[in-house]
């Protein structure tokens, strides 16, 4: 299984606080994601 599929289902927060599916972001398009950790 490709690493896209199994990451679709997965909700996060968008800016707003609003849920956002990681899949939607690259239903149209290709999309390049990074995850940056907040040490603070």
């Amino acid at each position: 299984m490709r690493l896209a599929t199994r990451l679709a289902p997965i909700e996060l927060s968008d800016w707003r606080g609003a849920p956002l599916r990681l899949g939607s972001l690259w239903a149209t398009r290709p999309v390049g994601l990074v995850f940056i950790r907040h040490f603070g």
